[in-house]
């Protein structure tokens, strides 16, 4: 999440609040004006600028196929700053893609956004992900259709691992040593980009929320536990990984690692499946595959989260329509054209990814075992990656986990 949003959503989710209550002098949402023959026109708000390309394309066959209907889509480069600005006028677009993460919370709870759960369509999307979005809103409703979900893990150069006779790891124990193995013949083993704060959230959140799942935040909000009962071990993974990154860490951000690893100047580079895209784009012959992280020695999930929530407003002026390109956009061969490019996994039954490169991950969607992103449960304004930044420049694990907790309390009360 764009962190510049953090203070600035805080301040604008009571407006939300009161603009939505101040709503209900408007119609009762019938059918719009689309049965006299007038040509309705539809706002599509949508956040990823990387997916423009393939949305115009299923908008353009979504009016072929309903030619009484046209579809607008609105793309921004600071997409979240403008739809909370538009959301604090109660200047609701009738269909908009939303990132699963805090933002999508505070937008649900303000209460303009319509309630899917009775929706038919739920059928058809997977459970974990309609959790996901329910447990971010803190409510029984469904707010939003989880539409495509992103995961951390592992990117590694075939080519090096099969020079090496390297095996992908399935333990902590097995990573480590492998890192060691890489380290002994002279390849820089691990690619990382803490230059950059929030780079160091991949890991952070693939250790995090395999080793203490998704009762921990329970525990944390009942008093019962801490972040210096449970983060320790954690830490201390995050720490003990940072020797085996041989790059300038502190020097290299996003942008940067991705070439470097597209270049084959790392082994492995920990990150998401978002990141597949431009390490291809830099290098297209490069033979990158992408494994789960083995966070413990017990049993390890994948860590991901609903990349594209698809919601649409309370209130529009065009419910019929909105209903009928959302319904459109979550047929499976529709989400698969997204895929193709877009390298996430689908939250839609019968939608399939299909890429190679993301082949060591689809046993775990099919399934069923996922966790969701540690940060997303945090606190509005946790800046765990920050914190996490500043302990492994150099700070102490015990000032990381006393600043944690401090922060915790503070943002909660």
């Amino acid at each position: 999440m764009n962190k510049m949003l953090k203070g600035f959503m805080v301040m604008l989710l009571a407006v939300l609040v009161l603009a939505a209550c101040g709503n209900d002098d408007t119609s009762d949402g019938g059918s719009s004006d689309s049965g006299s023959g007038d040509q309705v026109e539809l706002e599509f708000f949508q956040f990823k600028s990387e997916a423009v390309n393939e949305f115009d394309a299923l908008i353009e066959k979504f009016e072929a196929e309903n030619p009484g209907i046209t579809v607008v889509q609105n793309n921004s480069p600071d997409s979240d700053t403008v739809l909370f600005s538009r959301l604090s006028q109660n200047d609701i677009p009738d269909v908009m893609t939303i990132n699963g993460g805090v933002a999508f919370g505070e937008v649900a709870r303000a209460g303009v956004l319509k309630d899917l759960s009775d929706d038919a369509l739920l059928d058809t999307v997977t459970d974990e992900y309609e959790d996901m979005l329910k447990r971010l809103s803190r409510t029984e409703e469904l707010y939003a259709f989880p539409h495509s979900v992103n995961a951390n893990g592992v990117l590694y150069n075939k080519t090096i691992f099969n020079d090496l006779g390297l095996e992908i790891p399935t333990t902590w124990d097995e990573f480590m040593a492998l890192l060691e193995e890489i380290k002994a013949s002279e390849v820089n083993p691990l690619m990382s980009t803490y230059g950059e704060a929030w780079t160091v959230l991949p890991p952070l959140n693939t250790i995090a929320s395999n080793t203490h799942g998704m009762t921990f935040f329970d525990e944390l909000e009942a008093g019962n536990t801490s972040f210096t009962e449970v983060y320790g071990e954690i830490a201390e993974k995050i720490k003990a990984m940072l020797p085996y990154a041989e790059n300038d860490v502190f020097g290299y951000d996003y942008n940067m690692g991705n070439t470097a690893f597209a270049n084959g100047e790392a082994a492995m580079y920990m990150q998401g499946v978002w990141a597949l895209g431009p390490i291809l784009e830099a290098n297209p012959d490069l033979e990158v595959g992408v494994f789960p992280m083995p966070a413990t020695n017990d049993s390890n999930s994948i860590v991901s989260g609903v990349d594209v929530a698809i919601a649409m407003a309370k209130d529009g002026d065009h419910p019929e329509e909105a209903q009928k390109f959302v319904e459109f956009l979550l047929q499976p061969e529709n989400v698969e054209f997204y895929l193709e490019t877009q390298r996430m996994f689908a939250a839609v039954e019968g939608a399939e990814q299909t890429d190679p490169a993301l082949q060591e991950l689809q046993p775990y969607f099919d399934a069923g075992d996922v966790l969701p992103f540690s940060d997303h449960y945090y606190p509005q304004g946790f800046a765990v990656d920050v914190m996490f930044q500043d302990y492994l420049l150099g700070g102490s694990v015990d000032d990381l986990l006393s600043e944690m907790d401090s922060e915790y309390e503070r943002l909660s009360n």
